[in-house]
């Protein structure tokens, strides 16, 4: 009989996850390359993607617990086995303490050290001065060099990108960071994870070595999980989740890489799945959007509306390699943020031209991100409104037409001045938002030979092709689409067609979907 494994959700622990059973996939290998002859290493991946264990597994590995690596690929590379000393520090701890308290809190945990070592605690001293004596007295008293691990190093930074308080944090961390260049002799490995790359501390600015491997081929599958580690440690547990769910093996697995596959970090990577997501799927039995109920950064959406961005354009993009080496304070930067918290990814490359193509991973950050951004556009309260919308969902997928726009209708209508001007542009993005968020395939502005389609929604069984008129015809927006072949590129897809056309009024305050004609 299959039996499911013990999933580590929420758990990062890496000696508590082996000791009482818990499922780990085995990173060693990666980690072991990525120590080779490296002194100082940076990287970057998304919230909830697996940095705090890859950090707790390292702090086990350099602490010399050769037990608990029993059966995992780096307990016969290494044959030392040396125990180091290690000092690790969780700059999220710290994020959401009030400024004049994040020293002191920084301090905490770097008195938990000082007592180990026996050294006398003397609140007197600067953060960076304590932590400089830290690491001189680990290597006087071990006789060996310390390894530094630095985990969240940006958690600080994020919380703070836009309330205007950026400026004090940062002198907070870097007397923290700017020792890890004055005492380079005395470690042997400096290891910091992050999101994002802040150009302005001085980690990157001081420490000439630092190898960058957030982009880098061998290390992209460091974090995350492959499909052929998702088939090798969870086969059985796919074949039970297929089970419940009524369906093949092969379906559930195509289900799971539409929902939460298909993150990229580098030009050739191996599609990695959101740990946080699939093993939440397999705990709970449900394909929900469970990265973005627990990694949504108000930083993010902030970053959005600061940029006006217009969500209807916001994918595919092409970047330049250069581009993604861009610090978060750069305020003209939109997309390699929303890269580095894992929003968007690596799509496509092109060799020559030496660009890469970004776009949602999946479909639960494509939903997840919709979501978010109905609070900018539907300024209230939204509850009762979603109610029709789930309606329109199911009426429009079981092909009840009229009834899907009707409730389409009551939906706008009960959010007042939804409609704030007579431009169709403004009514595609609430429909693209709406329909993005509902789950389906939306696109806008869709060219074609003679013109360009308003809206496009797709699911298994229809293409509905839908033309908007302001203040106009409903019967004028179907000639339209008519006349100009609007449905043709879509005529051998193999789904049914279906054109409507819809008018939209303006006049005294009415702001809603006033007709509509359908056609098949």
């Amino acid at each position: 009989m299959l039996t499911p494994h013990k999933y580590p959700t929420g758990r990062a622990d890496f000696e508590s996850i082996i000791k009482e059973g818990f499922l780990y996939v085995d990173k060693t290998e990666r980690m072991y390359e990525m120590i080779g002859s490296r002194k100082f290493v940076f990287l970057s991946r998304p919230r909830r993607f697996g940095k705090s264990l890859l950090v707790n597994t390292l702090c086990a590995y350099f602490e010399g617990k050769k037990e608990l690596f029993k059966g995992l690929k780096i307990y016969d590379l290494e044959k030392d086995w040396i125990q180091y000393p290690v000092i690790q520090l969780d700059m999220s701890a710290v994020k959401d303490v009030e400024l004049d308290k994040m020293s002191s809190s920084i301090a905490i945990q770097l008195e938990e050290y000082e007592k180990r070592f026996s050294i006398p605690i003397n609140d007197k001293l600067s953060n960076g001065a304590r932590f400089y004596n830290l690491i001189k007295t680990a290597k006087a008293q071990t006789g060996r060099n310390v390894v530094v691990l630095i985990d969240e190093y940006d958690a600080p930074l994020n919380a703070h990108l836009y309330d205007g308080k950026l400026a004090e944090v940062k002198p907070k961390l870097q007397e923290i960071y700017q020792q890890f260049k004055v005492c380079e002799k005395d470690e042997r490995f400096v290891f910091i994870i992050g999101i994002s790359k802040f150009s302005q501390v001085s980690i990157f600015s001081t420490i000439n070595n630092l190898d960058k491997i957030s982009m880098w081929e061998q290390f992209s599958d460091i974090c995350g999980i492959t499909h052929d580690e998702l088939e090798h440690y969870l086969h059985d547990d796919i074949e039970l989740l297929a089970a419940k769910h009524n369906c093949t093996y092969e379906k559930m697995m195509e289900q799971l890489i539409y929902q939460y596959d298909c993150y990229h970090f580098s030009e050739n990577s191996p599609a990695m799945f959101n740990p946080t997501s699939i093993l939440n799927a397999l705990t709970e039995g449900k394909l929900k959007n469970h990265w973005f109920g627990t990694a949504t950064s108000s930083y993010i959406i902030d970053h959005l509306k600061r940029h006006n961005a217009d969500i209807m354009k916001l994918v595919p993009k092409t970047l330049f390699a250069d581009d993604f080496d861009v610090s978060p304070e750069d305020y003209d930067s939109l997309w390699p943020i929303l890269y580095q918290a894992g929003y968007l990814t690596i799509k496509g490359y092109d060799e020559e031209g030496q660009t890469y193509v970004l776009d949602y991973p999946n479909n639960e950050v494509r939903v997840g991100m919709m979501q978010n951004m109905m609070s900018y556009y539907f300024p209230r309260n939204i509850s009762s409104g979603k109610v029709s919308m789930k309606q329109f969902y199911f009426a429009l997928k079981s092909g009840q037409i009229d009834d899907a726009m009707t409730f389409l209708k009551d939906f706008l209508s009960e959010i007042p001045n939804i409609l704030n001007n007579k431009e169709e542009k403004h009514f595609q993005t609430i429909l693209y938002v709406m329909f993005t968020w509902l789950g389906f395939y939306t696109a806008v502005e869709v060219n074609t030979a003679v013109g360009r389609t308003d809206v496009v929604i797709k699911n298994e069984k229809n293409i509905f092709v839908l033309e908007l008129k302001v203040d106009g015809s409903a019967q004028d927006a179907l000639a339209q689409i008519n006349s100009k072949n609007y449905a043709i590129p879509y005529k051998y897809d193999g789904r049914e067609i279906v054109k409507i056309g819809v008018n939209i009024s303006l006049e005294n305050n009415v702001r809603t979907i006033t007709d509509w004609v359908v056609e098949k």
